[in-house]
């Protein structure tokens, strides 16, 4: 099987991005994570159904899970949709979800950092009781969506040998590390989609005037100019065994919305 993890998609240019990269290639099962698509700030139900229809299967999400009202009211609902596990057990939706794929069980999991990030339970803690409540015929997908480089490379290797696959998000630039740590592929962050002319996917000038004035400013995703897809691809065996793996960095030009 052929898998694919998608960094970060940040608003209209974001979602370009993945479009051009999934009419271009082929995967049996491909997750990533939305929780900037709908205009950089959370997700919103016609991005989450244009995600969907491109063929994504799984979208995890982080500290901007709940930028849009709608998402509470109708996250019940979208059943590819991973909120963080490792928040309030009263919060709407789910923190794992099982998918079976090609005979398979593939589950997928949404944790959130809590270095720089919002208070959240202990993300080490959470994965344990998941990995326990799950059966060990699972391949295991993690998006650990956090800010400290440290905290996602201890979770990688706390992880190791449990989760197949741990992953990065939220800083929205790629590194370069993605390896084996047992047999666990491990990458710090996936990275971004979204505009190459922005920071960080948003338009560069209030960002710029924020460091500048020290002033709060409304920031908006840059939708102009050409685009970047950062994510990185595996397969697996029937054994479940990692076999190949490589990080995808491509550029696409510019296109009308």
């Amino acid at each position: 099987m052929k898998f694919l993890f998608i960094g970060d998609i940040v608003g209209r240019s974001g979602r370009k991005a993945v479009r051009c990269h999934l009419e271009n290639n082929k995967y049996d099962f491909v997750v990533a994570n939305v929780e900037n698509s709908a205009a950089g700030f959370g997700i919103t139900e016609r991005v989450y159904n244009d995600l969907k229809s491109m063929g994504i299967n799984a979208m995890t999400a982080g500290n901007h899970t709940w930028d849009r009202k709608e998402t509470a009211e109708l996250i019940e609902s979208w059943d590819e949709f991973i909120r963080p596990a490792n928040i309030s057990s009263k919060a709407a939706g789910k923190g794992f979800n099982i998918f079976e794929v090609n005979g398979k069980k593939i589950c997928v999991i949404n944790l959130l950092g809590r270095v720089f990030m919002n208070m959240s339970n202990c993300p080490f803690e959470s994965f344990d009781t998941i990995y326990e409540s799950i059966d060990k015929d699972c391949f295991i997908i993690v998006d650990f969506h956090g800010e400290a480089t440290s905290e996602k490379i201890a979770f990688g290797n706390y992880a190791s040998n449990k989760a197949n696959v741990v992953t990065g998000t939220h800083t929205h630039v790629q590194t370069n590390d993605l390896r084996l740590i047992g047999n666990t592929l491990y990458l710090t962050d996936a990275g971004m989609c979204g505009a190459i002319d922005s920071i960080l996917g948003m338009e560069k000038e209030s960002i710029i005037e924020k460091f500048v004035t020290n002033m709060p400013h409304r920031f908006k995703a840059e939708t102009k100019g050409s685009v970047l897809f950062n994510g990185f691809s595996f397969t697996i065996d029937d054994d479940n065994i990692i076999r190949e793996y490589k990080l995808i960095n491509e550029t696409f030009e510019s296109i009308e919305s």
